[in-house]
């Protein structure tokens, strides 16, 4: 019953999974990924999540590294081979990781064409960590530590080079056992977490930070397109701690949990109710479009009563 990992053009045993110390990825954190989650053991736009790490290879200049297609493939492969591990009412997790390959000793002093390093592996969905959350709300602390301009590096590259989110989750942690990091620009705006975009509602609109300094989340996208279907104005810009302070909602969006209200930012109550009123009515109509229960799931499939 172990998993299987896509490695190199094979599917391996997860303990057999081995990678050369001397990969770009792992010397230079030159590590470009995606994670995709099913519903009803069915990809969630799989398409959009390939799309933009193509996108992220070309902006790296890495335009031919892995074609979309092999990817799809591979996908879909990881999936067919450990769909079994999973009952028939849960789903699945499925993630890459894509180097440029092996570049020993010195993969900067010559540059050069190299074999990319292709790694694909499913996993449970981590219900465990967020499951509470959808009737108690998140926390949220805003760290010391800024998120990286987009005149530095442009934030729609995703990649695993992420020292800033995970520095960022430790000082949330130290202030707030339960929370997540919600970091701000350079200039004070609230941009995403260190997995998620964030969302707040004021006066029963919709608004989202600038996707000039974030990662243009497709869960993100999700919640605007669904907005639309309901009627309600989103708007797309600069959220400052005084508009989350102030909202009467607030909300995390990513792959996993896909909406995760939120309760509070840096000990300031958000809203009354949890989940909110518009928080609410976007979960259950991604629920209605996805014919699952996304909240019912997590409770059902979650190893913590």
């Amino acid at each position: 019953m172990e998993r299987l990992v896509y490695l190199n053009g094979e599917m391996v045993p997860e303990k057999e999974v081995k990678i050369s110390v001397f990969d770009v990825g792992f010397m230079y954190g030159a590590t470009f990924m995606e994670a995709v989650r099913t519903f009803n053991h069915k990809y969630f736009k799989l398409s959009k999540h390939l799309e933009r790490l193509d996108k992220t290879f070309r902006y790296a200049g890495l335009s031919s590294l892995v074609e979309k297609e092999e990817m799809e493939s591979i996908f879909n492969m990881v999936l067919e081979r450990n769909i079994h591990l999973t009952d028939k009412d849960d789903d699945r997790w499925v993630c890459a990781n894509v180097t440029p390959g092996i570049g020993f000793p010195q993969p900067l002093v010559k540059q050069k064409d190299l074999t990319p390093t292709i790694i694909v592996y499913s996993t449970e969905l981590p219900y465990d960590e967020y499951v509470k959350y959808y009737t108690e709300g998140k926390p949220a602390v805003t760290p010391i530590i800024r998120n990286i301009p987009p005149q530095c590096m442009d934030p729609r590259c995703k990649t695993r080079s992420r020292l800033h989110y995970f520095i960022a989750k430790r000082e949330a942690l130290k202030k707030d056992p339960e929370s997540f990091a919600v970091l701000l620009d350079i200039n004070g705006n609230l941009t995403e977490s260190s997995g998620a975009n964030f969302f707040i509602v004021s006066n029963g609109a919709l608004y989202t930070s600038d996707p000039h300094n974030i990662l243009n989340g497709i869960s993100r996208q999700t919640v605007i397109e669904l907005a639309k279907e309901l009627n309600i104005k989103t708007y797309e810009r600069d959220i400052s701690l005084y508009d989350a302070y102030n909202a009467d909602e607030a909300f995390f969006t990513t792959t996993s949990y896909c909406i995760l209200p939120v309760s509070k930012i840096n000990d300031v109550s958000i809203g009354k109710n949890i989940p909110g009123d518009l928080t609410k009515k976007l979960l259950d109509l991604w629920s209605k479009k996805v014919e699952v229960d996304i909240v019912g799931q997590a409770q059902k499939f979650a190893k913590i009563k």
